[in-house]
């Protein structure tokens, strides 16, 4: 009698989409649990047990129960951590994390929008993951700030700390925009939002301009 073939690994394409429909599977418990108890009340454990894995398979995944709330911040983390970041001139720096944030918003897919706004108000309204937000937001741009610095060693650090922290701004505000078309008739795709923040950002900073400067520029100059 011959010994049972073993079972052939999944390929890398399998691996990663149950990686992914487990980390959604934990985000999701997460979410409803934090939304009934409040961030601070949950536990890695509940969670755990509500998306019916182990806390060893949770912490493969996840550093932290608000990180599996947040998910989206660690993927944005990730790409700025990994994705390739070429800078020029302080002058292309906002458009190079533009175009960084473009990639994270392909790699989303078709995301969900009513996940998205639950996530959203979680953050307005529960302390412990608005903090943790907050955190991120820093991490991030501490993150661009060092990278850009590396290629800009002349540039002034402000001025590189400035543009950073522009950069996760616009990008989170984008985020809110979309969100907030839930239970509207709005029908903006996330890379609309993002586009209209970034334009809306380009009126204003136009507008604080005096007017012989904003006049010399155009509307949609710089």
């Amino acid at each position: 009698m011959h010994a049972a073939e073993p079972e052939p690994e999944p390929d890398e394409g399998v691996r990663q989409r149950r990686a992914r429909e487990l980390r959604t599977r934990v985000h999701l418990a997460a979410l409803d649990l934090a939304e009934r108890y409040g961030m601070g009340a949950v536990t890695v454990a509940q969670i755990s047990t509500a998306a019916e894995i182990s806390r060893r398979s949770f912490f493969r995944h996840f550093g932290c129960k608000e990180e599996a709330v947040l998910s989206g911040h660690s993927r944005y983390l990730a790409a700025v951590a990994t994705h390739p970041l070429t800078v020029t001139s302080l002058g292309d720096a906002l458009a190079a994390i533009d175009a960084l944030g473009d990639v994270v918003l392909v790699g989303e897919g078709e995301p969900d929008l009513a996940e998205h706004r639950r996530v959203a108000l979680l953050i307005a309204n529960d302390p412990a993951i608005r903090a943790y937000a907050v955190s991120q937001d820093r991490v991030i741009a501490d993150m661009l700030r060092d990278r850009i610095g590396l290629q800009l060693p002349g540039e002034n650090p402000a001025a590189i700390e400035l543009v950073a922290d522009i950069g996760v701004t616009i990008w989170r505000n984008g985020w809110i925009r979309w969100s907030s078309q839930a239970g509207t008739d709005a029908t903006e795709t996330p890379a609309q939002s993002h586009a209209a923040v970034r334009a809306l950002f380009r009126d204003i900073a136009i507008a604080a301009l005096p007017a012989d400067a904003a006049s010399a520029k155009g509307p949609r100059d710089g």
